[in-house]
């Protein structure tokens, strides 16, 4: 299994991207010169060099700042950067492990089959038994993601550390993914009569897609597009909506009979195939909307201020994005503008995989040094813990945040500025990734980040009521075989081909669903047989 976060928004790629990917050079597989041993003020006496790669280009003298120099004094190490493209990360990191370069840590995006493979053939660290009574902070987030406790049934010990999405501030229960909200233009919804709510079925946005484009109160013209999704955008909010089976997280699950079945075949995603065309046919969706890459669709809205309606996303931090946009190139205030909502299948039930607690690991080089091991232990260990996760995300006490006198965080950072901009490149969301303190940070705006915590939790009890919200199944996610690999496809291209055939729809679906059968059965064949 290949873990598929969808990320196509500046902050959360920021936060994952700055997060430390560290990697040694073959002097760095050497065994450090001294060990872990401190002096009578609690400071380590040898400096440890370690190689670190990240997929944040670095500029000369970035990193000569007050947030580098505490690490790395505190600690006492010195990095040696090594710059990671984001699309040659994968190859990149298979290339290290497979030749016995791996680095002394990385971040990778887990692959079950890789891993286990790997595990195998001891390209990996194993660690010492007693870890999690060491390093107490990285014991209780790695237990939260649930895939750890799993790996250690299968491989008899700890050879990686998965990284949590959240740790001690979890939106909802059960976790749902961040996917899923959209946001409308509320001053144009009150133009047409139209009801602001927290969440829509797919047909009520259309209902309002149609009112938009008959009245136009932007007075927009030809320039108008009712609803600026992407290819992927009509996945997740139209046929996702109303087929929780139909992306390819989710299309493998086990059914009510027991048997394994493949859900774009199931007659709810030729439901949701119906609503998709329909939108397109009637002009709702732009007639290049599966063209469409990266932000476009985002930027209709909050760039050039032309769309009705796009795809969101549920974090705090997306919301405040499209605020400071919306400023700079519309010179508007966006809170007047703009209502946030998440979107259901028109039977009221939101539809979605159960979000795993997890996104891409942490894992060690077989030959690194127990020093060098232990020291960044250490180090993940402490900005695990609520005054490193403070000083990670908040900068320092009294100068970047404070507390007011309620005991609320309080930002210090000139308004418009992130901790971003004043330390660049630092180690944010080493291990726990930024979107847990997300929910908390002062520097997003209460409002939305209220209403994000609102539409998760929305969204968990939507989902669950219903049963619409598909169990994350360890066995359907850990299984990895060639079969199921080949039967992996790119819904958002396939559908989005579909709906254009054409033809009649149901027909086209039909064949098409036979036409993937040779791939989809010796899958379907290995996961019914698997020994229970």
């Amino acid at each position: 299994m290949k873990t598929n976060r969808k990320m196509p928004l500046k902050p959360l790629l920021a936060i994952a991207m700055s997060l430390v990917l560290m990697t040694a050079t073959a002097c760095s597989k050497q065994d450090a010169s001294g060990g872990n041993e401190k002096d009578a003020d609690g400071k380590y006496k040898d400096k440890l060099k370690i190689s670190v790669a990240q997929t944040t280009e670095l500029k000369d003298g970035q990193m000569n700042n007050e947030f580098h120099k505490f690490w790395m004094d505190k600690f006492n190490v010195e990095w040696d950067y090594n710059y990671i493209q984001w699309d040659s990360w994968a190859e990149k990191l298979r290339l290290w492990i497979n030749s016995g370069d791996l680095p002394d840590v990385a971040s990778w995006n887990y692959v079950h089959g890789d891993f286990m493979n790997y595990v195998d053939q001891g390209l990996l660290y194993k660690f010492p038994d007693d870890w999690k009574e060491r390093w107490p902070n990285i014991a209780a987030a790695y237990k939260l993601t649930g895939l750890g406790d799993k790996l250690e049934e299968l491989t008899g010990g700890t050879y990686i550390l998965p990284k949590p999405v959240y740790y001690q501030n979890k939106p909802a229960d059960p976790l749902v993914n961040q996917i899923g909200v959209i946001a409308l233009r509320k001053d144009w919804a009150k133009a047409v009569g139209f009801e602001l709510k927290d969440e829509y079925t797919t047909s009520e946005l259309m209902k309002y897609a149609e009112l938009i484009k008959e009245k136009d109160p932007g007075k927009l013209g030809s320039k108008l597009i009712p609803i600026s999704y992407n290819a992927d955008d009509a996945l997740t909010n139209i046929v996702m909506a109303n087929s929780e089976h139909s992306r390819v997280e989710s299309a493998f699950y086990k059914g009510e009979d027991g048997k394994f079945h493949w859900g774009p075949a199931d007659p709810e995603t030729l439901t949701g195939l119906k609503l998709m065309q329909k939108a397109y046919k009637e002009g709702l969706l732009n007639p290049e909307f599966y063209t469409w890459k990266n932000n476009e669709s985002g930027d209709n809205f909050k760039v050039k201020g032309v769309a009705g309606i796009t795809s969101l996303g549920g974090l705090a931090s997306y919301r405040q994005d499209m605020d400071k946009a919306m400023k700079k190139n519309l010179d508007v205030n966006s809170d007047d503008l703009v209502h946030t909502a998440i979107v259901v299948g028109d039977d009221g039930k939101y539809r979605n995989l159960e979000q795993p607690n997890f996104w891409s690991s942490l894992i060690f080089s077989p030959n690194i040094s127990k020093e060098k091991f232990e020291r960044i232990m250490d180090l993940i260990d402490y900005s695990t813990s609520k005054e490193g996760q403070l000083l990670l995300n908040m900068g320092f006490e009294g100068k970047d945040w404070k507390y007011d006198d309620a005991k609320e965080l309080v930002s210090l950072l000139p308004e418009g500025t992130s901790l971003e901009d004043k330390y660049p490149a630092r180690f944010e969301g080493l291990y726990v990734l930024g979107d847990d303190f997300s929910i908390v940070n002062p520097a997003i705006k209460k409002e939305y980040r209220d209403t994000a915590v609102k539409h998760f939790q929305d969204k968990a009890k939507l989902g669950s009521e219903g049963g619409k919200l598909a169990e994350y199944d360890w066995d359907v996610q850990l299984y990895d075989s060639k079969a199921k690999s080949q039967a992996s496809f790119e819904y958002q291209n396939e559908y989005a081909n579909l709906i254009l055939q054409s033809g009649d729809l149901e027909t086209n679906w039909k064949k098409w669903v036979q036409s993937k059968q040779s791939l989809v059965q010796p899958a379907l064949d290995e996961l019914n047989n698997q020994k229970k």
